[in-house]
């Protein structure tokens, strides 16, 4: 397909999705998501990170966006994904490099390039001061990038070994340091100064991180494979920076999402998804939905769940939709290799 006939496409797309805000009773209502889009892994080393457009108001899929506006692929292992101010922020790992796009239209605004073996891996966004903060996932460091002139600061933040998870939250960033498994911090830093504040200790592996809405960041710690450590959650004080409570969780849990609208958040365990209350921070269903998933979103103003199937992460997977209420919505789609991250642009 020309780029004039997918831009023509996109803009007919856009266009027929109306952003009627909704939201429950009492909340600041939220518009309905005009676009998502979903980033495809690929196979590391392989070149084959990709790009899905999906369409919620009339489920229609675009595989390959960024390729096929743009005439190039988007990288090696594309890990993440923020929309700020009408652009969306594509972390591609083991390109090294952040490749910048018009969220509604993918086309390609900028290229922020690292260093070789940098490795960017997830990035978080600080809309007060417009800046974005990513893991550099094997130097041991956060970087930090302008959103006015998408260029990265010429000064990097020390934090812990393989910093995964990332997450901005009250005029602070919170990195969680894995390790590869043998972490078990969660560095705290200061967005304004942009200074290392605080290390706390949490379990081993911590990877991911929400904010519950109540003055408290959920850490996932994932816990090790060998030994068998099995995983946990974190839960920290934002004001006072110390831990408050701890849940076991068992296995190894990966991502999770947080529905602020309807204090939920959402777990991918062991072949299941555990609910959680954000107020009470109790399990309200250890088996919310059966499966295996990789990746999950949560769109707030529907209060619908997306989640990734990567399948044999070798062939293009899929994304599922369930409702709040752990009901298939009986709408899926075909993504890329390896589906991953997820981002909403309303």
């Amino acid at each position: 397909m020309k780029k004039k006939s997918i831009l023509l496409l996109l803009a007919l797309l856009i266009a027929s999705c109306a952003k009627s805000p909704t939201g429950p009773s009492g909340q600041v209502p939220i518009p309905n998501a005009s676009l998502v889009y979903v980033v495809n892994e690929g196979n590391f080393g392989k070149g084959n990170s990709s790009l899905t457009a999906f369409y919620p108001d009339s489920n229609k899929t675009i595989q390959d966006v960024f390729k096929t506006v743009n005439g190039r692929n988007l990288g090696d292992t594309g890990n993440d994904i923020a929309i700020y101010n009408g652009r969306a922020y594509i972390v591609v790992n083991n390109s090294d490099k952040i490749e910048v796009i018009d969220a509604h239209t993918a086309l390609s605004v900028k290229t922020i390039y690292y260093t070789s073996g940098t490795s960017p891996y997830r990035i978080t966004i600080d809309q007060d001061d417009s800046k974005g903060f990513v893991t550099d996932l094997y130097t041991g460091r956060v970087s930090v990038i302008n959103l006015a002139t998408n260029s990265i600061s010429s000064d990097t933040i020390t934090v812990g070994q393989n910093p995964y998870g990332i997450l901005y939250t009250s005029g602070k960033v919170f990195v969680a340091n894995s390790g590869f498994g043998s972490g078990n911090t969660v560095s705290v830093l200061d967005a304004a100064s942009e200074k290392n504040i605080k290390t706390i200790k949490v379990g081993y592996n911590p990877t991911n991180l929400i904010d519950d809405g109540n003055g408290n960041v959920w850490v996932v710690c994932t816990g090790n494979w060998n030994p068998n450590t099995p995983g946990s959650l974190f839960i920290v004080d934002k004001s006072s920076l110390t831990v408050l409570d701890s849940i076991y969780i068992g296995g190894h849990p990966g991502k999770i999402a947080a529905d602020l609208q309807r204090s939920s958040a959402y777990l991918i365990g062991d072949s299941t998804v555990i609910k959680f209350d954000l107020k009470s921070r109790q399990i309200v269903n250890a088996n919310f939905v059966s499966g295996s998933f990789y990746g999950i979103a949560v769109d707030d103003a529907t209060g619908n769940i997306y989640f990734t199937n990567p399948k044999d992460y070798v062939t293009n997977g899929t994304v599922s939709i369930y409702s709040p209420s752990g009901s298939s919505t009986g709408i899926s789609f075909t993504a890329g290799i390896i589906p991953d991250a997820i981002a909403f642009e309303r």
